[in-house]
């Protein structure tokens, strides 16, 4: 379908894996362009840099009058979005960004990277190492690479590095040569209604390849010179240069890559400092995800006190596994809650968010606003303060940064 395309809009093109999309499509010379909500992400500034134009708000005027293709998020399909509707009304073929990105995947040597945590730090290693040895790859990654300013990197070889995403079962769209699993760790209960059943549908992607190309993180881990600090990060180098290892890359080429990584948007990411005190934010959004991050901050910063202001991501992944997240939270010398960053598929109060609070005995914010005016009052120089989840709250620290 994308083979005989000259144009395409996208209705949402502030997503991450949107904007990924929107850049490879564009490389083929498609004009692209497209509309997305007021919200900022980081995504505004790459799309800005790229120079593909997007509107701001959904209105089926936006819609341009000679289009070959609508490109959605899954978020706005079966929804009464007026673009989705009027695309419809007008015969427009629609195509959710994961099927668009499944049909250039396949067709090349498609590595895709799989697992729980560290998915998108791994994909950004790889792409990077592969791109020193002269590989040449297209990388799509979930954040912004820093290295290149953007969460893509279109290549002229076969070669395709993908974060392979799980939910919803987005990773069955793919068909890779090889696949490295980071780790596999209960998630997205709003989808998986169980463990077994999320443990199934990683059988099911990974048996897709032959053994000796599914790649895995060593037994005994061999030690990188990363600036990104914690464990995690040692599994997530040593896993991205097994991978390029058994790719034919030399040692000396992925030790370079990885000494000089530059890490990724919103991990571990360094925003100022406010009165003395460092800031930083962080995506960790899970339990597993929360307790590398915490390791990887008394790693840094031995003798400061850690204050963490945690925005829980969805109502459902809160309640399915709100033990965990008291247990690894009440480790945190002063943590805080942030109001829930919830999905369009939820409604409702933030009870949760509360409960949390209260469990745990912690300052909740209903906004960013209130934690803002908090965090001026009670950070110092031995204080280092990480905002911590999958929503906005990395605004917090952007702010006090200023």
């Amino acid at each position: 379908m994308i083979e005989n395309i000259k144009s395409a809009y996208f209705v949402g093109i502030k997503g991450v894996g949107m904007t990924a999309f929107a850049q490879l499509l564009r490389d083929r010379a498609i004009a692209v362009s497209g509309s997305d909500t007021h919200e900022v992400f980081f995504t505004d500034e790459v799309l800005r840099h790229l120079d593909i134009p997007f509107v701001e708000g959904f209105d089926a005027h936006n819609v341009p009058e000679q289009v070959d293709i609508v490109v959605t998020s899954p978020a706005y399909i079966n929804t009464d979005n007026p673009e989705i509707i009027v695309a419809q009304k007008r015969a427009i073929p629609v195509i959710t960004w994961h099927d668009g990105l499944a049909e250039l995947f396949n067709a090349m040597r498609g590595i895709a990277v799989a697992g729980t945590h560290g998915k998108s730090t791994t994909t950004a290693m790889l792409g990077v190492i592969l791109e020193r040895a002269g590989f040449d790859p297209t990388v799509v990654v979930g954040s912004r690479v820093n290295e290149w300013g953007s969460n893509a990197r279109v290549g002229a070889s076969q070669y395709f590095v993908l974060e392979a995403d799980e939910y919803r079962d987005a990773f069955l769209r793919y068909d890779p040569e090889m696949i490295l699993l980071t780790s596999v760790d209960y998630d997205h209960p709003d989808y998986f209604p169980t463990r077994d059943s999320y443990m199934m549908s990683f059988k099911i992607f990974t048996d897709r390849v032959e053994r000796d190309l599914l790649i895995r993180v060593p037994d005994t881990l061999e030690h990188f010179a990363l600036a990104l600090p914690g464990q995690h990060n040692q599994k997530n180098a040593n896993l991205a240069a097994a991978a390029a290892r058994k790719l034919g890359v030399n040692d000396e080429t992925i030790h370079e890559a990885l000494v000089n990584f530059k890490g990724l948007a919103r991990r571990f990411e360094h925003y100022g400092v406010y009165n003395g005190a460092e800031l930083y934010d962080d995506y960790a959004h899970h339990p597993t995800e929360i307790a590398a991050l915490l390791s990887g901050i008394r790693e840094k910063f031995p003798n400061k006190e850690v204050c963490m202001v945690f925005q829980p991501h969805t109502f459902s992944r809160t309640k399915g596994l709100f033990d965990d997240f008291v247990k690894e939270l009440a480790k945190v010398d002063r943590v805080a809650i942030l109001k829930t960053y919830s999905s369009a598929r939820e409604q409702g109060k933030d009870e949760l968010g509360k409960k949390l609070a209260a469990t745990l005995r912690a300052e909740y914010f209903a906004t960013n606003e209130e934690a803002i005016r908090y965090y001026k009052k009670n950070l110092s120089g031995d204080r280092v303060l990480f905002s911590v989840g999958a929503g906005d709250s990395w605004q917090i620290v952007q702010a006090l940064a200023q």
